[in-house]
């Protein structure tokens, strides 16, 4: 293999290495951003919940509250009742009575609702904590562990651009100006063609006279990509 072949898949060999480190790198930050979104979720549903909890908790209070100011009205018609004399007063009396009994009973049902939605709730917020508790320690180690790898994938892409220029200078002018051209559509600007000349980078036939320029390895581009062409051995 001639030596501008070799110099020049040396060269592509470090290029390739940089650009798929940098797409390596894009990547990281959305990985992170979904890492913190997963986090966030999490906590706005602990949140939630725990709102749901002191609602609930609320709405109880509140349902008790209103037995203990019914039950004091009962008490108060109960006194007035043994003061009346006439008996379709007394039997008014009583009507009343009974109607605060039942909007207690109504009270007491929705309280049975309330316990067991406060039930609920603080399974789910045990449940959810738990987890929580789990999934943060985790993140935080999935967060760090990106973050570290931003670090080496950094400082692995600046070791390899540090050592381009030998790798360059080795590489004819003409040449190499062709290739940068290339290697800025993000793809190896050098590409293999096989026995039946087919082109690696665009799968398609290459012309026989390229064919046989190229078995020379004379410095070829190819007829339908533009890309230079060596021959796969």
């Amino acid at each position: 293999m001639k030596q501008w072949i070799e110099s020049l898949l040396a060269l592509q060999k470090v290029d390739m290495r940089i650009i798929n480190l940098h797409l390596r790198l894009k990547m990281i930050p959305a990985e992170i951003k979904k890492l913190e979104e997963k986090k966030s979720n999490t906590e706005t549903n602990l949140s939630e919940t725990k709102s749901s909890m002191q609602k609930t908790g609320l709405d109880i209070k509140h349902a008790e509250s209103v037995i203990a100011e019914i039950n004091t009205k009962i008490e108060q018609l109960q006194q007035q009742s043994s003061l009346i004399k006439k008996n379709t007063e007394y039997k008014a009396m009583l009507s009343q009575i009974e109607t605060q009994k039942e909007k207690i009973s109504e009270q007491e049902t929705i309280m049975l609702t309330l316990f067991d939605k406060d039930e609920e709730n603080k399974e789910k917020y045990k449940e959810i904590t738990k987890e929580f508790e789990a999934e943060k320690s985790e993140i935080s180690e999935e967060i760090a562990e990106l973050n570290e790898l931003s670090s080496e994938v950094n400082a692995e892409i600046q070791q390899l651009i540090d050592s381009r220029p030998p790798l360059e200078a080795r590489v004819d002018s003409a040449v190499l100006t062709q290739y940068k051209r290339l290697i800025k559509a993000k793809k190896a600007p050098l590409a293999k063609i096989n026995s039946t000349g087919i082109c690696s980078n665009c799968h398609l036939k290459i012309t026989p006279q390229t064919m046989t320029e190229t078995k020379k390895e004379a410095v070829v581009y190819c007829d339908n990509c533009s890309c230079l062409l060596y021959l796969e051995k």
